[in-house]
């Protein structure tokens, strides 16, 4: 017998989604503590605007494997469940 719609299939969906659901903040965070801690420490050394470039390089590179992680699947190619059916 098919599945009715109604919660269970939203919650469903909704866990499917999850790591979804928050890509645009991690890697906007990721990059902008980046970019902060490189001007951060380019006001105590006094190497504008060199660190905040690293900075923004290393929150860029940061950013982006975060991204791959939850988007790529894992290497096993299984759903990263460990082959149970829920």
């Amino acid at each position: 017998m098919p599945e009715k719609p109604g919660r269970d299939s939203l919650a469903q969906a909704m866990r499917k989604a999850a790591p979804y659901l928050n890509l645009g903040w991690t890697f906007a965070v990721t990059l902008a503590l980046g970019v902060l801690g490189g001007w951060w420490l380019d006001g105590k050394l006094g190497t504008r605007p060199w660190l905040l470039l690293a900075g923004a390089a290393l929150g860029i590179a940061a950013a982006f494997v975060s991204f791959f992680r939850v988007v790529l699947p894992p290497k096993g190619g299984g759903d990263g469940d460990g082959g149970k059916e829920s």
